[in-house]
């Protein structure tokens, strides 16, 4: 079966307050129930089953002992979807033969993983369970947790809330979460009890994670495979979430932009006027989170892409120390309210509004299409915008580059969200010509955008940077925009040269 549930992170000292709640105390059939659980996953020394996005436990309720096995599934805006399979089981002991009953059955026949199982992680915690019914006759379990998840001496608290479907609208859970925010104070989990416990278990919390391939079939509705490549693309957004807040790695900021602009492109794919009236409040709040992301991403590229090469070139000056001192000020203050807006209930609220779009049934405007001729229409239309504006790039004005650039890479993520429905070696072959093309029009817009930077560090503080210092950085970038302009006839060319992989 599949399991689906919307997880809330809540500090421990407002977990109890949820029951006492008007939006939840209307709702609820009979009284909260608690259970004491104990949970122990199992994984092999290689970590087999993690690779296999696959969590296998054995769970103590009570007297009774039962096995359970997770698998595959996707989490975006707080929501868990996900395969499940439950067996009771007598004693604490895992009893592999039941397995062979699902899709899973070929990976636990092999000996080497069968024979190697041993436990990895532990979770203990308090579950109050408050069975829940809306008025379309819509059923879920609200359950609050609290405890700990154990990996040897580490120890990590649980403090969650999980909003499980039992039967109905999965968009009933959006609703209950909008009327519980203000109430109490949440963030939308992305992580499941499994996925802490093997990030506390390695003792790292995540990676930088990059936007997968999305494999979607072409008898597939145009409508599903729009909702996958939107999921897909606010899944990416929100596992670069944590590691942004928590860490100093500037890649998670960069894929967690990199996904918010796929999410933006995806949803602006249907050409229809239902379709914009309905997002154009999403589409706002898009361009809010857009805006303070940005200027935080654009402060990382230039401290440690544009001025490393030139601080290289002209080691030892002191002057160029000082400069590059102010721009990580500047660089600490705007990744700091780009985790200001992150932290923020704007950005839950948003988040929320997003999954429940993801969660309708239908959606206005989006065109009755089989997912093969939508995607020609959508990459077509992409086409023909870009090429349109290829003539004479090199004499073009900034802003007409900067429309191709952006044309380019809307073009670029169309062409990725379809490539699983066209032949693999003539679609890589067109997407090199066109990431080619963007690469060299970004680099014109680094730039053209660093220049202004570059001003805007010399202008920072209380006193103006060393004009020598300030002259210098900027004639390193009109020497990097006249290369890039320069390259453009080439790769304008090659790209022309490419012929339609959709038709």
């Amino acid at each position: 079966m599949t399991e689906i549930e919307l997880k809330l992170l809540v500090p421990g000292r407002e977990l109890g307050a949820i029951f006492e709640l008007d939006a939840v105390k209307r709702r609820a059939r009979g009284a909260p129930a608690e259970k004491r659980l104990v949970s122990v996953y199992y994984d092999t020394p290689e970590g087999d089953l993690r690779a296999h996005r696959i969590a296998l436990r054995l769970r103590q309720d009570g007297a009774r002992w039962v096995q359970t096995l997770k698998g595959g599934g996707i989490a975006s805006a707080g929501l868990h979807q996900r395969d499940e399979f439950e067996w009771q089981v007598p004693s604490r002991r895992l009893d592999l033969g039941v397995l062979a009953s699902t899709r899973y059955a070929q990976l636990f026949a092999k000996q080497r993983i069968a024979r190697a199982l041993r436990p990895v992680f532990t979770t203990r915690f308090l579950r109050v369970v408050q069975p829940l019914q809306f008025d379309d006759g819509t059923t879920t379990e609200l359950c609050a947790d609290s405890g700990t998840i154990r990996a040897g001496p580490k120890r990590e608290p649980i403090s969650e809330i999980e909003i499980e479907l039992v039967t109905g609208d999965p968009l009933r859970l959006f609703e209950l979460s909008h009327e519980l925010e203000g109430k109490i104070s949440f963030r939308l989990g992305h992580l499941s009890k499994a996925e802490r416990g093997y990030a506390l278990f390695d003792g790292e919390l995540s990676r930088p994670q990059k936007a997968g391939s999305i494999v979607i079939e072409r008898t597939a509705p145009a409508l599903a495979a729009l909702r996958k490549i939107a999921t897909a693309s606010l899944a990416q957004i929100q596992a670069n979430e944590a590691g942004f807040l928590s860490g100093s790695d500037p890649e998670f900021l960069h894929q967690m932009r990199v996904g918010l602009r796929r999410l933006r492109v995806a949803l602006g794919m249907p050409d229809d006027p239902a379709w914009r009236k309905v997002l154009e409040p999403l589409r706002a709040e898009l361009r809010w989170l857009s805006s303070v992301l940005g200027p935080a991403r654009n402060w990382d590229v230039y401290l440690t892409e544009i001025l490393p090469p030139l601080a290289r070139h002209f080691a030892g000056s002191s002057a160029l120390a000082a400069f590059r001192s102010r721009c990580r000020r500047l660089r600490r203050r705007h990744v700091a309210a780009a985790r200001d807006a992150v932290f923020s209930s704007r950005y839950t609220n948003l988040l929320l509004e997003l999954g429940a779009l993801l969660a309708r049934e239908s959606w206005p405007g989006v065109p009755g299409l089989g997912a093969a001729e939508f995607a020609q229409a959508v990459v077509a239309r992409r086409d023909r915008k870009l090429r349109r504006r290829l003539d004479d790039l090199a004499r073009a004005a900034p802003e007409e580059r900067h429309r191709a650039r952006i044309a380019a890479k809307k073009l670029r993520y169309c062409a990725e969200f379809f490539a699983s429905l066209y032949t693999k070696r003539k679609v890589k072959r067109y997407v090199d010509a066109l990431s080619e093309l963007q690469d060299a029009l970004g680099a014109i817009n680094d730039a053209q955008a660093g220049a202004q930077m570059t001003e805007q560090a010399a202008m920072g503080a209380r006193t103006r940077a060393d004009p020598r210092i300030v002259g210098m950085v900027l004639g390193w970038m009109a020497a990097n925009d006249a290369r890039a302009i320069a390259a453009l006839g080439r790769v304008c060319g090659e790209f022309a040269k490419q012929k339609s992989f959709w038709v």
